[in-house]
């Protein structure tokens, strides 16, 4: 299975997503990493996780850009059970190379009118894609929530009007998001926060499905 986690906008937790999928899907087979955005913050969190021999299992970890993720991700997901591909937030190649390569696409989203504006851009870029992916399969997760907010509810309602599907579980903004990717690890190996983990065990289980 290719998974691509992709929005147009930045900060929304596309990376954080990512490699939290990547290494739970780690648990049970051989997975690749394929870092699409030229920030290479995937791979940096790779760096840290082997610099710091702590956690395992973990992804082969790779750099591609542009049409390379398409041309040569192909090639190289034979090798793997699984592949996860984190691309930067905005609309290039590297972007429209991974919804063409995936079977799955994770959209992570915040839940405000930026974002509901960034979204209308990304239905286009998606609608596009479909006409030479049309089994691709997508999902939009709310990340970053803020659950004290009416924002959440007022995303939920755009997001239904736009017909897409929307995952059940969502991801909370928290602190230990942060703290673990800056060590190379992830929420549920860095082990300080129960709903953080919650959160994102609750995400992989409704993506695995």
């Amino acid at each position: 299975m290719i998974y691509a986690v992709v929005n147009t906008k930045g900060g929304v937790g596309k990376t954080t997503t990512a490699v939290h999928l990547a290494t739970m899907l780690s648990r049970n087979g051989k997975v690749l990493l394929i870092d699409g955005d030229p920030q290479a913050s995937a791979a940096s969190w790779a760096a840290w996780r082997r610099d710091n021999q702590t956690y395992t299992p973990s992804p082969t970890t790779t750099c591609l850009t542009g049409k390379a993720i398409l041309n040569e991700g192909k090639a190289l997901a034979l090798n793997f059970d699984h592949t996860v591909v984190d691309v930067g937030g905005r609309d290039a190649s590297g972007l429209r190379s991974a919804l063409l390569l995936a079977n799955k696409a994770i959209i992570p989203i915040g839940a405000s009118n930026l974002d509901a504006a960034a979204m209308a851009d990304m239905l286009e870029i998606l609608e596009l894609a479909k006409d030479y992916n049309p089994n691709l399969d997508v999902r939009v997760l709310l990340s970053r929530v803020d659950p004290r907010t009416k924002d959440t509810k007022e995303m939920l309602e755009f997001l239904t009007e736009q017909n897409i599907a929307v995952l059940k579980s969502y991801v909370c903004e928290r602190v230990a998001f942060r703290r673990a990717i800056g060590e190379g690890a992830t929420v549920f190996e860095f082990g300080k926060d129960s709903a953080a983990i919650k959160d994102i065990e609750s995400f992989f289980v409704e993506v695995e499905k």
